[in-house]
């Protein structure tokens, strides 16, 4: 009885998936988001004619999601080896919701304590939105429009745990921002890759309202 090879083409030599359906993966989910998502494929090769895909290709299926990821080939046999392919969609922006202690600055319409508008620095556990977004860049740094730094009081060339009617913002602009509910940035925003590989960035900006 002859034997008849069983490979869907010549020896294995391009890649085959063998995931019967693409596995969907929502890192965000708990956050209410369904946007930003990953598709897992498995697939098979012969290890003489592997070479990693490209980041940045599109999945045939899910064409907004971007190649991120493709693991290390593992042994199945002496010729074969198997690999997972990962993609991954740009959410849309969104927002979380906590609470974080953060210390507002102090108040002085003088350096005489003992009358006028005065106020030590406050530390409280305040409201705080997290604001997300996300793109796709190979160049994060001139693709993501960095939007700012931790919130700081500067008096001459100094920063400082105050405001008084000479520092920035000065006493009647803060004054300002809390009639308003303005809110002020409590910590630097930080950019990272949103599924830990690729070229799918997001960027994290924390604000509550200034108090």
């Amino acid at each position: 009885m002859a034997i008849t090879k069983d490979y869907p083409n010549t020896d294995w030599t391009t890649a085959v998936e063998v995931t019967v359906e693409p596995r969907l993966i929502y890192p965000f989910r708990q956050w209410g988001d369904t946007s930003g998502y990953i598709v897992e494929r498995d697939y098979v090769q012969a290890r003489d004619s592997y070479s990693p895909s490209s980041l940045g290709s599109t999945d045939a299926t899910y064409t907004s999601a971007y190649l991120v990821e493709e693991t290390i080939p593992q042994t199945l046999d002496a010729s074969l080896v198997k690999f997972t392919r990962r993609w991954g969609t740009v959410p849309s922006a969104f927002e979380i919701d906590h609470f974080e202690v953060f210390t507002f600055p102090g108040y002085y319409d003088s350096f005489d304590t003992g009358g006028g508008n005065y106020r030590s620095p406050i530390s409280n556990l305040t409201p705080v939105t997290e604001y997300r977004s996300f793109v796709y860049s190979t160049t994060p740094d001139s693709g993501f429009a960095i939007n700012g730094q931790i919130f700081r009081v500067e008096k001459d060339g100094q920063f400082v745990d105050y405001v008084d009617p000479s520092s920035s913002p000065s006493l009647t602009g803060y004054e300002t921002y809390v009639s308003n509910s303005t809110q002020i940035r409590i910590k630097d925003n930080v950019i990272s890759r949103a599924y830990g590989q690729g070229n799918v960035w997001m960027q994290q900006d924390w604000r509550a309202v200034a108090q």
